[in-house]
């Protein structure tokens, strides 16, 4: 019994002294890195609860949008912003944003890496060529699955993007929805890539 008693005490010290250090490391490692860190976080805010209804018309609206940037000509720049500001959650703060066709800078986490993939034409992004330029007739979504919990969505699944010639382009995606206090409901995570040809 005492033999017993004696090891579960010894279990437990190791065990404690375990979460200790993993503690006292990840504590660490976030103070030495606190400053670079801090620029990349945003906290989203509290809203009425999402729904299905909700995140549908979202995707809706950015397909159109996706289309509308393609017609506009020489407005395009002017249409992009509209509709990343009135899509995506950058007035929260940084996004988690990884476009499809980018490679060199994939993340893009302020309105100014986003619209440089939409429409191009900024030299700090020279990889970008306009993805939503070329013009796309049609944005139509299939959602595999999508997960609410408060007013917080994650959707994912394909996405299939109409081209002059008639074909589709299929890609692959993740995207987060959060609906704010004033009922817009914004992107704050994309996710996107073609499909994996081995």
């Amino acid at each position: 019994m005492a033999i017993t008693f004696t090891f579960n005490i010894a279990k437990n010290i190791k065990r404690n002294m375990t979460y200790t250090l993993l503690l006292a490391t990840i504590l660490s490692a976030s103070m030495l890195n606190a400053d670079d860190f801090s620029d990349h976080v945003s906290h989203l805010p509290d809203g009425p609860d999402i729904t299905k209804e909700d995140v549908m018309n979202a995707q809706e609206a950015w397909g159109d949008a996706v289309v509308a940037i393609g017609k506009a000509g020489k407005q395009a720049p002017t249409v992009a912003e509209e509709a990343a500001s009135s899509s995506y959650a950058f007035d929260l703060g940084p996004i988690q944003f990884k476009p499809t066709l980018a490679a060199e800078q994939p993340f893009r986490p302020d309105i100014e890496g986003a619209l440089s993939y939409f429409v191009g034409g900024n030299d700090k992004y020279k990889e970008d060529k306009g993805f939503a330029l070329k013009p796309w007739s049609k944005v139509r979504f299939d959602n595999h699955t999508v997960t609410m919990q408060n007013n917080i969505a994650i959707a994912m699944g394909h996405y299939y993007f109409t081209g002059p010639d008639g074909n589709e382009t299929k890609v692959e995606y993740t995207k987060g929805y959060v609906k704010t206090t004033d009922n817009r409901v914004l992107i704050f995570l994309q996710d996107s890539s073609l499909p994996y040809q081995p």
